[in-house]
């Protein structure tokens, strides 16, 4: 029989009982370790559906005070917290807006073309310091010679689309192009500064089709919605794709005002908040392109003159909580929103069709119910409070109604620059009271006198109203307020002569004056 001398067997027999007594501490602490994993993991899990609840109620909210018609989602590295809907999608079938409905992301569009655009230089098909016209032929050599990075980041000095006077519904890329190849000069000398435009993001889908041989639609499907498996996501190329399940847009005054162009790169995407989350996780993988090369997206441009925060189809903000890469889409009544927090891998996604919402407030509120912090509501709408006013009442009551919003209600009403030019052009577009628009352009201007865009609508409305020696007047105006406002210079050309005389100018300019002073006038009898 084995046997152990008396030490060594005493050494064993303590060494073994030493051995029980650590194996009977680890397992005790590993089941400690394993409680407080599981109540650390239930009180996350209580406090995600606490604040998927809460998001909840100040989405109703909003939906109740005519704030909000759409979509969101909210979701953090754990998964979604909140995904839901509100309100109709189209009015004219009754079809409810819910979470796999598609709707049009504007200039949320963007990123994907950028993806694709970033695609194709992993490839070694581009390179981002190449001039565009190396791509697409047919530019001025003046515009031909912006980089394709320029173009991606905004820094190009291409005029934006808008202010050629070329829109109209089933407007198409090659439209754009054709007006491009008639701009002289670009805005400023390309990569001096940031200035955002269509245009560049037009000339990126020609780009694609180019270098690839397939339209930016076709590849966007083929690259990334069917690997992505974002199966209600597409281009709009054809009226016969809105079907009655996808979205129309309606005014924030109610009336239809849906995307009626079929122009790619800078917009076009129709999408849901269910398929942008699948986008959205996709980009923290590999599965679409490098790491590496999402990198330079979320980096912002160097710029000569100015700052920006613009990267490659992303707006870039860094802070003490990391970096957040955000964007937003706004075409008739169509708006969209994303903003991604890379550290700790949320996402806010919003798409609505019912004009303005105030997407941005909306995200740090639910940001705010996330962390545990108060929250506030965004304001009213004032130009939706006025012009029922107006409509019911009258203009000058409904002036009345918008000093006393001014004494009285700040905090409850938006009476901002905005706000205002929105309830103008609802009068004299929607309305056709082109009088009565004048009137509020005319106040905006005197509550904003160095805004170039508020003589800019206001010379638009006397246009309207067939005043052309005041239009011109006030296209100038806005001109010598902003040397770069494209759209008055382009609509200043189109007021019968561009000879604008010295004396014209100047009774112009009193008569604007005059106006200002009576509507001052009016403002401070009335408040006597």
């Amino acid at each position: 029989m084995l046997r152990f001398d008396d030490e060594c067997g005493k050494g064993f027999y303590v060494n073994k009982a030493a051995r029980i007594a650590l194996a009977f501490l680890l397992v005790a602490t590993s089941a400690r370790a394993d409680a407080h994993a599981i109540k650390s993991a239930k009180s996350s899990s209580e406090s995600r559906i606490a604040a998927g609840s809460e998001i909840g109620n100040f989405m109703g909210e909003l939906y109740r005070r005519g704030q909000f018609n759409g979509s969101v989602l909210v979701a953090d590295r754990d998964g979604i917290i909140y995904r839901s809907a509100f309100g109709l999608a189209n009015r004219s079938s009754n079809v409810a807006f819910t979470p796999d409905t598609p709707s049009c992301l504007a200039s949320l569009s963007k990123p994907l073309t950028a993806l694709a655009v970033m695609m194709l230089a992993e490839k070694t098909s581009i390179r981002y310091d190449d001039p565009i016209s190396k791509y697409v032929s047919g530019l001025p050599p003046s515009l031909g010679v912006a980089t394709v990075r320029q173009l991606l980041t905004h820094t190009s000095g291409i005029p934006d689309y808008s202010n050629l006077n070329v829109e109209h519904p089933g407007m198409s890329n090659a439209e754009v192009l054709k007006a491009l190849e008639h701009v002289d000069s670009l805005s400023f000398p390309a990569g001096q500064k940031y200035s955002y435009s269509n245009s560049g993001y037009v000339l990126l889908s020609i780009l694609v089709e180019r270098v690839s041989g397939t339209p930016l639609p076709e590849y966007l499907q083929r690259n990334i919605f069917q690997p992505l498996r974002m199966t209600r996501t597409f281009v709009l190329t054809d009226d016969k794709q809105k079907t009655p399940d996808v979205a129309r847009a309606y005014s924030a005054f109610g009336a239809p005002d849906d995307y009626l162009a079929f122009v790619t790169g800078d917009g076009g995407v129709y999408s849901t908040v269910d398929d942008l989350y699948l986008f959205d996780r996709a980009l923290y993988t590999d599965e679409l392109i490098r790491q590496s090369t999402l990198t330079q997206a979320f980096t912002p441009a160097v710029v000569r003159e100015g700052t920006t925060t613009y990267g490659f189809g992303w707006n870039i903000k860094e802070d003490n909580s990391g970096k957040r890469v955000w964007h937003t889409g706004n075409t008739s009544g169509f708006r969209a929103f994303i903003e991604r927090r890379l550290a700790e891998r949320s996402v806010v996604i919003m798409l609505t069709n019912v004009g303005n919402s105030k997407r941005g407030e909306i995200n740090e509120a639910i940001h705010a119910i996330l962390e545990g912090r108060s929250f506030t509501y965004p304001k009213k709408s004032s130009a939706l409070a006025l012009h029922e006013v107006i409509k019911t009442s009258g203009l000058e009551e409904g002036l009345k109604r918008y000093r006393d919003y001014k004494e009285r209600s700040t905090d409850e009403y938006d009476l901002s620059e905005s706000e205002l030019n929105t309830l103008g052009y609802q009068l004299l577009y929607g309305d056709k009271r082109p009088q009565d628009a004048i009137q509020i352009f005319l106040v905006n201007s005197l509550e904003h006198p160095s805004s170039s865009n508020a003589f800019d609508s206001l010379a638009e409305a006397y246009q309207v109203s067939g005043q052309e020696g005041l239009a011109k007047a006030n296209y100038k105006k806005a001109i010598e307020l902003d040397a770069s406002n494209v759209h008055a210079k382009t609509m200043l050309a189109q007021t019968g002569s561009t000879t604008f005389t010295v004396l014209g100018g100047l009774l112009g300019g009193i008569l604007i004056l005059l106006l200002l002073y009576l509507i001052a006038r009016r403002f401070s009898g009335s408040n006597a």
